[in-house]
């Protein structure tokens, strides 16, 4: 199938949305368990939530061809996620101590990532941003609780510089595992674009407040790749 095709982009499969929401909603399920019956911290169940939530969005390119059906999908998680933020449910990725918008944005920078790689015909705009906010994002944020070594502020945010190690150097080897996978091969061009995206994430990450990360870490990626001509 082409990645572009105007008969694709206005074509729906219930189908492939039912499957998915099914898997979303089943998730969403394990982690409120997890948070209201067997005492799981709130920031474990949220990453766990926020990694596999990753994982699973990186099956759209290949099963859901139409825009029309992921912009459908997304839409309608981003709706549960404010609702569940107005009435208070959903606690497993909620009910934590700061204002967050992280959970409301992730589907819309899903849709985003989406229809870049629609429109120029490159997994690359899809799946290296997803990938870097599924792992280096989390990762980032678990070395620096383990690690708090390095503490820094930017904007009022507090960091680590443990934490931002972790990140460059789990998106840099996100990146170049994408490369090979999409390429089939590690040139220098894609270790220098790999180290520009890992860079500048990790600057987007370390100023975004109360969950922007979320967006500014893929909008980070696509930059680079747009810079560099991918």
């Amino acid at each position: 199938m082409e990645l572009f095709s105007k008969a694709a982009f206005f074509s729906i499969d219930f189908k492939t949305l039912m499957i998915f929401s099914t898997i979303f909603l089943v998730l969403f399920a394990i982690a409120e368990i997890a948070y209201h019956f067997f005492n799981a911290k709130v920031e474990y169940t949220r990453k766990f939530v926020h990694l596999f939530t990753g994982l699973i969005a990186l099956f759209f390119p290949i099963y859901i061809w139409s825009p029309l059906d992921l912009i459908l999908l997304c839409s309608s998680f981003a709706v549960i996620v404010v609702l569940s933020i107005k009435f208070n449910f959903l606690k497993s990725v909620n009910a934590i101590d700061r204002s967050s918008r992280g959970s409301v944005l992730f589907p819309v920078v899903v849709i985003i990532c989406y229809l870049f790689q629609y429109f120029m015909e490159d997994y690359s705009y899809f799946f290296i941003p997803i990938l870097v906010l599924a792992f280096a994002d989390p990762g980032a944020a678990l070395v620096g609780k383990k690690w708090p070594i390095g503490e820094y502020s930017i904007l009022g945010n507090l960091k680590t510089r443990a934490g931002t190690t972790a990140f460059i150097v789990i998106a840099f080897l996100i990146c170049m595992g994408a490369f090979y996978l999409i390429e089939g091969k590690i040139s220098f061009f894609s270790l220098i674009v790999s180290f520009f995206i890992a860079i500048v994430a990790a600057i987007g990450e370390s100023m975004s407040i109360r969950g922007y990360d979320n967006l500014t870490i893929p909008l980070c990626c696509i930059g680079i790749l747009l810079i560099f001509g991918i």
